[in-house]
Order: C-alpha cells, then structure tokens, then sequence
C-alpha cells in the first residue's frame, strides 16, 4: 500500500512524500519527487503516528460494567471507539477486577486500537480532587497485589497508588520487582515526601498538577517534586480544563517535553452529548457546554475529551508545534513502557501505526499495523446507544 501526503509527521521531520506500507510495516518513507503509483492520496491531509493513550477509563460509551452488556463485545467497542480518536495502541484503565479479561482479549485480533498494556489506577488512592468529598480507601492487601499481577499475564504495566497509605512501600517494591511501572496517584503527600515515593521507585505521575498538593512559595507540594524530579515522567491531560494554559506553559519550561505523557484520562462519557449521565458503578456526572464532565459537587470526574482534542489545543491555543504534541502523544510513551522499537513514530522498519487528520483534527482514518480500523466514512456509529439509553438522565 502507498499513500500520497503533503505532511506526514515522521520521527526525522515532516516529509511531503509517500508511506510504502508492507506486512503491517513502513517499508520506506519516500519523498515527492519520486513516480510512484498510489493507492490513497490524502495530499490535503495530515498523517501523524497513532496515538498511544496509556490512562483511559472508558470512551464512546463503553467500559467494562456488567450492566452495559458481554465483557468481550464491551472491550471491542471500547477499542473501537479508541480507534476513532485516533488511538491506535491503548492501556484500558478498567476495575482491577477486569484485569485477566482484558489481558485475554488483547490476543484477539479486532477492528480497534490494541492492547500494548493495563493500567489500574487504584484501588488504594487517598487524595480526591477539587470540591470531592474524602472516601476511606482501602487496606493495602498484598495478596490481591499478586493476583493483579497474575491476572495480567505480562501485560499490567502501570500501577498508580498514594505512597502515603500504610504499606505502599511493599507494593510499590513488589510491583517494580515484577516488571510493572508505578505511579504517584491521588496523593496528600508534601514536596519531601513525593520525592522520598520516587527513591522507593515510583518513576510516573498520574495526570500532573490534578489531584495532588500545589505549588506554593513557600511549600512545593508534591507537584513541584513531580516537576522538579529529572528522572519521573508526568501524564498530562492536555484539554486546556484539567490544567490552565498557564499552568501549562510553566510545565513545560520547567521540564522538557520529552518527559511528558498526553493521556485522555477518557471516561465512557466521551463522546457523548451534554447531559447528565448515571453512571452506575462510577457515579452520577454532568458533561456541560465547555467540555467539563463533573459530580454533583463540582468535581472533575475524568475526562470528556480525546488526546486528539489535547493536541488540538496545545497547537491552537498554545502555538505548540504539532512535531512536539506528537511525540507526547506517540512516542514518549512508546519510550516510557518498552515499545519504542515497534511504535511511537513513523519511521522505516516500525509498525505501520498511523492517523490520517485534517486541519481541523478530525479523525478521518486510523490504521493499526497496516490494518484500516477506523474509517469516518464508513463506521458513522461508533457510539454505544445502549449506554445512552440506560445512563443518560437528561
């Protein structure tokens, strides 16, 4: 397969050129001046690498919630509706009870982003967000830390915890020792503490800045050691909501890029309408006009918007250069969790992960090794309309 573009985002630049694609690889990256017959010519367009979303709970509508239907038929629509955002390589953030399902689908091949690993955020998290309300979590077991890792058969790769809870240092160690990264989660801690959690060997920070302890002049929090630590990489939700562009723009100058994840933190409310919206297991949350998916007390309650979203506002609203946006978005992430070999960028001899977009960011095609998943032409109803017959309140 060749594809004709004006900008193709590789890993060396933009190349106005072609996309030589073979057995699910980029076989060359050839430039226009070359006579080459071709199958699709998206010129107008942009093609960027696939997206890697590493922290989503949920989009279009689907998560794993026995209510909502089949766990299989839920985690297809739920990579589906991935794919069309632009997300071609995925670690699903569901209820640790779903590990061992989500690590037996991923070997099934489907019309969707892939499985690259699992993420649980949780269970033991101390911190809630703005305007929430303290919950008890928890006691640590470390018998139900071993299952998760067993039932994740290699492929739970990040475990987010508050590093303050009694016992976390076991698991924090056991975790590492086993091969899975740790993050710094919905903590209270203080500057000295967070960097204490990072020496015991927590090298992530779950969606930095949100649902941690600020920055003030005279005491850091743990957001200023999350910044200030050269070796921890932060998740970002880049939304311009989550996180103010100022807030933001000081981020970036204070640690480089290249140590930032974008992530959609997506909830199955993603995609959907403004509305109010129950949502059984999780809670009751209202999506408004601006994008805000928030409880009944003012919390933010993950997110509404894609990654795709992110870079669209980073680039727009913050004159970020799309190259840069990409890399956080694709290949930081390939970086951070050992797939940087086969995915994150385009490039000769990697996978053939790639997004087709226009200028407005649309997601018009997503390909996953060489494999058209997406197509807006084509899957005109990727929502699920049983969540928004059974969820939706008004």
């Amino acid at each position: 397969m060749i594809i004709r573009c004006k900008q193709i985002y590789t890993e060396e630049g933009i190349t106005d050129g072609f996309l030589v694609i073979e057995e699910g690889k980029f076989k060359a990256i050839e430039t226009a001046d070359k006579q080459l017959t071709v199958d699709i010519d998206v010129s107008d367009k942009r093609i960027i690498p696939g997206i890697i979303d590493t922290h989503n709970h949920g989009t279009m509508g689907y998560t794993v919630v026995p209510e909502l239907g089949d766990i299989n038929q839920l985690i297809k629509g739920f990579l589906k509706g991935c794919a069309a955002q632009g997300v071609t390589a995925v670690f699903p953030t569901f209820f640790p009870s779903t590990i061992k399902a989500v690590a037996e689908f991923a070997v099934i091949q489907h019309d969707g982003a892939k499985i690259v690993g699992i993420h649980s955020e949780g269970p033991y998290l101390s911190r809630v967000g703005e305007n929430d309300i303290d919950q008890p979590y928890p006691k640590i077991d470390m018998d139900f830390v071993k299952k998760m890792v067993e039932d994740g058969n290699g492929l739970l790769k990040l475990v987010a915890i508050a590093p303050e809870i009694e016992g976390a240092t076991e698991v924090i160690h056991y975790l590492v020792s086993q091969g899975v990264k740790v993050a710094f989660a919905h903590s209270d801690l203080d500057y000295q503490g967070t960097m204490q959690s990072f020496k015991e060997g927590v090298s992530i920070v779950t969606h930095v800045s949100n649902v941690m302890s600020g920055i003030h002049h005279r005491r850091m929090g743990g957001l200023g050691a999350c910044l200030l630590d050269e070796d921890v990489f932060c998740e970002i939700i880049c939304d311009g909501l989550h996180v103010n562009d100022e807030m933001m723009r000081l981020m970036f100058k204070v640690k480089p890029y290249n140590k930032f994840m974008m992530i959609s933190d997506n909830t199955p409310i993603a995609g959907a309408p403004v509305g109010r919206y129950d949502l059984m297991v999780y809670q009751t949350v209202n999506v408004n006009e601006e994008g805000f998916c928030l409880n009944d007390t003012g919390a933010l309650c993950g997110s509404s918007k894609p990654v795709i979203y992110g870079i669209s506002h980073l680039v727009n609203a913050m004159d970020i250069p799309l190259e840069t946006c990409v890399e956080m978005a694709s290949l930081n992430p390939a970086i951070v969790y050992g797939l940087a070999d086969k995915k994150g960028s385009i490039k000769v001899n990697k996978d053939a992960d790639f997004v087709i977009i226009d200028d407005n960011y649309n997601v018009l095609q997503t390909y996953s090794e060489g494999r058209k998943v997406y197509d807006n032409q084509v899957d005109a109803n990727v929502f699920n309309q049983v969540f928004l017959d059974m969820c939706k309140v008004a």
